[in-house]
């Protein structure tokens, strides 16, 4: 089996003359034509696997690719030459995949019609090998194009596959992806408008260094797709789901902390919390919108011009107006979004995310040996103890704790439940136990979250209504938060309920 670490982005075909201008080495140039398969169910895909068969300059070859196997970008590859354009069944049996497959048959699920353009690259003492890929992606008469460069280590430092990514991301935008043409392919077959996630899963052998790559690497692709999901079409879930990314994968450093303590690493944190804070105000305008404005016009009175009701067309007048503004706030929060997502600046984070866990200090840093090769079960069970205790300490008593200290409540409750579901995989003796106390970390944050929205609403209806300066969405804004107070009472009582079941969840660690 070969070792490959490799970095894979998402380009502009306008963008391909610009990056080969700054990529100086031998060059070929060959059209790469190959049919991906699986068996009826796929289970290659579920397994992690990608088979293929590929017509190129040095002969018809089959390739089966694993998900990472190492490092961040690490994948297992084994490639053998063969004669006929079906699988040979004997060189899978060699292989990991031979199971997955058990015997079953093997049928096309779709195409790549692919140009390559290579560059061999000699840069400090490393080997490089860059391949811009052009073409597209075909399945039961489904298209779908293709604009890629990869950029694969041969020899020497990972650093220098990173610095080389940083300088061609200075002269073209350069949009890191995790994703294979393999998942690109079954999500154009099927018809997904995202390809799966690749979660991480570990086992309970697994070293505390492992578990933090391995974490790491789902957290990137989580972060990558969700951006791209952003930039082709934003919407509400789909700015939900970067912002849970950017946060997860910040709160992932954090439960890592003991490794992730050089600047390199608080780099990455600051800028995540920047992603996050970018589209805060997208996301909490749609939370507004859906949960108080809308219930609210869809439970006005039937318009009856026969009734003359003036307090009634009033108040509808006075909604209208604030929905209007609600709208051009909301509209100017995505723009502000999507500038974040379509920045350099995001970019960057991309590649300084990938380069932390692949090369960062905490991969070689002697003064860490100890702790990176620690049993990552040990390591989980200390940090999932740490984070329940502090909760349970803080939460006592909340019904004395301000807007504020219940906002950090709720915070430290929403890095327990990332904790849980990135590093649960490594305790599986108790899967009910697990359950109940992943059920119990959710209420909780439900309950506190839903407080913190209470408590930012009014400031947020007013600051739209005064942005406008209409005085009937004024007056809607404060007649769509008035009562805070009592609701604020009633969502305490449930925040509190919710506590003690939290409190009394039995650890599964």
């Amino acid at each position: 089996m070969d070792h490959e670490i490799e970095l894979k982005f998402l380009i502009a075909p306008e963008a391909s003359n610009a990056i080969l201008a700054r990529l100086e080495g031998r060059e070929a140039v060959r059209q790469l034509d190959a049919t991906y398969f699986d068996t009826a169910d796929h289970a290659l895909r579920k397994a992690g696997f990608g088979l293929r068969i590929r017509d190129g300059e040095n002969g018809r070859k089959q390739t089966l690719k694993s998900a990472s196997s190492g490092g961040v970008f690490a994948r297992g590859e084994w490639e053998s030459a063969v004669e006929g354009p079906e699988p040979d069944r004997d060189l899978l049996a060699a292989t990991p995949a031979a199971k997955a497959v058990d015997g079953d048959v093997l049928v096309p699920v779709f195409a790549t019609r692919v140009r390559r353009v290579t560059r061999l690259i000699e840069r400090d003492g490393a080997t490089i090998e860059a391949a811009l890929d052009q073409g597209e992606l075909l399945a039961g008469g489904r298209r779908a194009g293709v604009s890629e460069l990869e950029l694969e280590l041969k020899a020497g430092a990972p650093r220098v596959l990173f610095d080389l990514a940083r300088d061609l991301a200075a002269h073209a935008p350069l949009r890191l992806s995790l994703v294979s043409k393999a998942e690109r392919g079954y999500a154009l077959a099927l018809g997904e408008a995202e390809g799966l996630r690749a979660e991480a899963v570990l086992t309970p052998g697994a070293a505390t260094g492992e578990a933090l790559q391995a974490l790491g690497r789902a957290a990137l692709d989580r972060l990558c797709a969700a951006a791209e999901g952003v930039r082709t079409r934003p919407g509400p879930e789909r700015v939900h789901k970067l912002r849970v990314a950017a946060r997860r994968f910040r709160a992932l450093l954090s439960t890592f902390k003991a490794l992730a303590a050089d600047p390199a690493a608080g780099q990455v944190r600051a800028e995540l919390k920047w992603l996050a804070d970018a589209l805060g105000a997208a996301r909490n305008l749609d939370v507004f919108i859906a949960d108080v404005w809308r219930p609210a016009v869809e439970n006005q009175p039937a318009p009856d011009p026969a009734a003359q009701d003036e307090t009634v067309q009033d108040e509808a007048r006075a909604l209208a107006a604030f929905g209007k503004a609600l709208l051009a706030a909301q509209t100017d929060a995505y723009a502000r979004a999507g500038e974040a997502v379509d920045s350099a600046r995001f970019r960057a984070l991309a590649i300084d995310a990938a380069a932390w866990l692949e090369a960062g200090p905490w991969t070689t840093d002697r003064r860490l040996e100890k702790i990176r090769a620690r049993p990552a079960a040990d390591f989980a069970a200390k940090a999932l103890d740490k984070r329940r205790d502090r909760i349970r300490k803080d939460g006592r008593d909340l019904a004395a704790l301000g807007p504020e200290d219940r906002h950090h409540l709720r915070i430290r409750g929403k890095k327990l439940r990332y904790a849980v579901e990135d590093l649960g995989g490594l305790f599986p003796d108790h899967p009910k136990r697990r359950e109940r106390f992943v059920a119990a970390a959710k209420d909780l944050q439900d309950a506190l979250g839903l407080l913190n929205d209470q408590a930012g609403r009014e400031a947020l209806a007013r600051d739209v209504a005064m942005a406008c300066e209409d005085p009937q969405a004024a007056f809607a804004a404060g007649r769509l938060t008035a009562g805070a107070a009592d609701r604020e009472a009633d969502l305490l009582a449930e925040a509190q309920g919710a506590y003690v079941t939290f409190a009394e969840a039995r650890r599964f660690w």
